[in-house]
């Protein structure tokens, strides 16, 4: 099936539309996990919050952990960017709700968060813990990314 630009924006206003009625009903536990849009709406309720995670240092892969674990979703085998990369399949692509590696001054690996949407430049938004001391709901280049992994 060839996507067009009609067939395209008609499954985005149906993204847009599950998603606010997903947060609506403040998606949390076991039942959210059949959800893909869960562990966005889970990440976005977290916006602008400092670190909740309890880890000292470096806390994005915490943040993300807490979330799985949160919508009902197997955890990471640890709280590190590394432990990301060994956790699902890689997708070539994006995906709303998969998680995204991030290259950063820190190093190849530095961050990680969810794929909440991706912008008609092909830049990603990423909702993420520990962007600037915070839950951010930030604009990443896609050249920044290291690797797309699913959310089992």
């Amino acid at each position: 099936m060839r996507l067009t630009k009609k067939t395209f924006a008609a499954v985005a206003s149906a993204t847009m539309v599950l998603f606010a009625v997903a947060a609506q009903a403040d998606e949390v536990g076991p039942a959210a996990a059949a959800s893909p849009n869960s562990v966005v709406n889970e990440a976005a309720r977290w916006i602008g919050s400092g670190n909740m995670t309890g880890r000292r240092g470096p806390w994005c892969a915490a943040f993300a952990n807490f979330v799985l674990k949160k919508t009902g979703h197997a955890p990471l085998d640890g709280e590190t960017v590394g432990d990301v990369l060994h956790y699902g399949l890689r997708l070539r692509e994006p995906q709303i709700g998969s998680m995204a590696v991030v290259s950063t001054s820190y190093g190849r690996e530095g961050h990680v968060g969810f794929v909440a949407g991706v912008n008609s430049d092909g830049s990603i938004r990423l909702i993420s813990g520990n962007w600037s001391h915070r839950v951010s709901d930030t604009r990443i280049a896609r050249s920044s990314v290291v690797a797309f992994v699913a959310v089992p």
